[in-house]
């Protein structure tokens, strides 16, 4: 074969370009147990499984931004709500201090509505007043009124109020 020119056993022949040819395989070292490699990088494959499961349990957990926007507006949404309550609360208040109509019979937003709705409350109560005339004896005669006493009254609407002005004795 040296007729034709070539080397068999040369760098140019086939045994020479086995080490450097890119398209063989890299030699392998011998007594590589690949059973062992296998299950080795499976272990490490798991471990990282796992961390990667807890990772993402975490972060299903902790809010997002949108979710924490969507929160901080709801509480800003509240804290306006409760200063306006602050504010009709203080305005019933007032208007009810001034009126001496009770707050829990005011109705409205406004002073104006508070302020109509007490003058609306005030001359119904006034309307609506029993006709009774006021007590004469006061605290001085009532230690002279008895049962027997109210129940001598020939006047029944007189019999009728002071029985109301004393119900202690119908007891």
């Amino acid at each position: 074969m040296a007729e034709d020119g070539t080397n068999q056993t040369g760098p140019q022949g086939t045994e020479g370009n086995a080490q450097t040819d890119p398209q063989q395989p890299p030699a392998e070292p011998q007594g590589t147990d690949w059973k062992k490699e296998a299950r080795k990088w499976e272990k490490l494959a798991k471990a990282n499984k796992d961390k990667a499961d807890r990772l993402d349990a975490i972060e299903a957990q902790a809010p997002t931004i949108e979710a924490m926007q969507a929160r901080v507006k709801q509480l800003e949404d509240d804290a306006e709500r409760m200063r306006e309550d602050a504010r009709r609360a203080s305005l019933v208040a007032s208007v009810s201090e001034e009126t001496g109509v009770p707050a829990s019979l005011l109705h409205g937003d406004t002073e104006d509505d508070l302020r109509a709705s007490a003058k609306a409350v005030a001359d119904f109560v006034a309307k609506s007043a029993p006709g009774y005339p006021p007590d004469k004896g006061g605290a001085a005669g009532a230690g002279n009124v008895s049962r027997e006493s109210i129940e001598k009254i020939k006047n029944p609407a007189e019999r009728v109020m002071m029985r109301a002005q004393h119900m202690n004795l119908y007891n």
